[in-house]
């Protein structure tokens, strides 16, 4: 009789405990399913762009391993702004705090238990057909390309296709998907001597829109303020690994009635089997009988990039800066950051040199030439920069042995259009305000700006 109570008093003791110890432990159900839903589940589902689902417990318990050791080097998912200077707010963030790469970490060291199912969160419903912005109210696929397993860099055309188009739209959102119509998924190659490029064949395409009787010939920005012919009208520069382009409601894009989509100035390059693919280009619109506010202005910054023989990469050096300036003459809302480099770079920052001598930089980012990113500065964030302002816009480059993305560190590298050459280009879309605009959009937000001088912050 006392050995049974003494069995009571025991259960009955170390009940509490083990809740507690269940309340404190990391489990898939309750905190790791959510951070994937929020952060990876985009590109990691079925139709994603990437090689495995990670959706369910099964699905993801094989690569708990492997994602503690991506997330933990910050590898993935794949976001590169420097959290430490420069803007922190970017629409469609999905990088980790530090908190999620520790639960990440000790999930995976306490065994990655399952935990509770009902703790799961509720699952989010993507579309079926592998966009993530969500189903297009367009789809227009470009002509069909053959990229051999091994062999040098393509450039040229792949033409143009018909939007069947009837009537002027303005387009909310743009997505471009790289669609493998086949793929000798049994050849192989020797990664030896190759560079890190094995994610897409694609690696850029000039994507525009223009009317059927005038195509548009491959633009050269040289020293101009902007690359487009008429900033009203659709033009993109899709690069690999790029997420879907979704322009803020007051900025009207245009996607012309009786017109085509031309595919130019393509880059492509072989990735160690041989691929047939396309680019299909999704647009989502606006209600009908939307008016804009501002019309999309330039897409880079012209006159720093750099096309000469005076861009020299130096063979094996891992930390090579070349900067450019760029000088505004309007008054200008940049909406994206977006370094282009090529497979030695590894970093760019944007940074801005006001009227009144006053500097700030505005956003730094690593570079990973297998994801070209487009950082989509928040509305209440995008950068406001007045007429004259000086846009100085700085790269490093890593031609070593520690850059995995580079073939033969002994090589020097200059300005070309092959992956093992290298570039120098910021490209930024923009809009052109007037100042009276400008004035207005500084007075919302509150007044205080590093272009401000004293007197106007009084």
């Amino acid at each position: 009789m006392v050995a049974a109570l003494a069995m009571i008093v025991l259960v009955g003791s170390a009940s509490p405990r083990a809740a507690a110890e269940r309340d404190t432990e990391v489990t898939f159900s309750k905190h790791i399913a959510p951070i994937l839903q929020r952060s990876c589940e985009n590109c990691h589902r079925p139709q994603g762009g990437a090689p495995m689902a990670l959706i369910s417990y099964d699905d993801v318990r094989p690569w708990a391993r492997s994602i503690r050791n991506r997330t933990a080097s910050r590898e993935m998912p794949p976001w590169f702004i420097d959290k430490n200077i420069g803007v922190q707010e970017y629409k469609d963030d999905p990088s980790l705090s530090d908190h999620e790469i520790e639960l990440i970490g000790a999930w995976v060291d306490a065994g990655a238990p399952r935990g509770n199912p009902s703790d799961l969160p509720a699952p989010i419903q993507w579309p079926a057909d592998g966009w993530t912005y969500g189903t297009p109210d367009l789809i227009v696929p470009s002509p069909e390309g053959t990229i051999e397993a091994e062999a040098a860099d393509w450039f040229g055309e792949w033409g143009e296709t018909p939007t069947g188009m009837s009537r002027d739209r303005y387009i909310k959102a743009v997505e471009v998907r790289e669609v493998r119509t086949w793929e000798d998924t049994a050849a192989t190659v020797a990664d030896e001597g190759r560079a890190a490029l094995g994610l897409f064949v694609v690696h850029h395409a000039v994507i525009g829109a223009d009317k059927l009787e005038n195509t548009l010939k491959p633009l050269d920005c040289g020293n101009e303020t902007t690359c487009a012919n008429d900033d009203r009208k659709f033009w993109l520069v899709h690069e690999l690994g790029q997420n879907a382009t979704i322009y803020p409601d007051e900025v009207g894009v245009t996607l012309p009635a009786d017109s085509v989509i031309t595919f130019n100035s393509m880059h492509l390059h072989s990735m160690g089997r041989e691929v047939r693919a396309r680019l299909d280009v999704g647009f989502t619109f606006h209600p009908e009988g939307y008016e804009p506010k501002y019309h999309l202005g330039a897409t880079g910054f012209g006159s720093v990039t750099q096309y000469d023989f005076e861009f020299d990469i130096p063979s094996n050096d891992s930390d090579v800066m070349r900067d450019g300036f760029h000088r505004l003459t309007q008054p200008t809302k940049l909406l994206t950051f977006e370094p282009h480099l090529h497979s030695s770079g590894k970093r760019m920052c944007f940074e801005a040199l006001y009227p009144n001598n006053a500097r700030e930089i505005l956003s730094c980012a690593d570079y990973d030439h297998n994801w070209a990113k487009v950082y989509v500065y928040a509305d209440h964030a995008a950068p406001l920069l007045p007429a004259g302002t000086i846009v100085h816009v700085m790269a490093w480059y890593d031609n070593s042995v520690t850059n995995k993305n580079v073939v033969d560190p002994r090589n020097w590298k200059g300005w070309g259009n092959r992956s093992i050459d290298d570039m120098f280009s910021a490209i930024s879309r923009m809009v052109y305000m007037t100042q009276e605009q400008f004035d207005a959009e500084v007075a919302e937000r509150g007044g205080s700006f590093a272009f401000a001088t004293s007197q106007d912050q009084q």
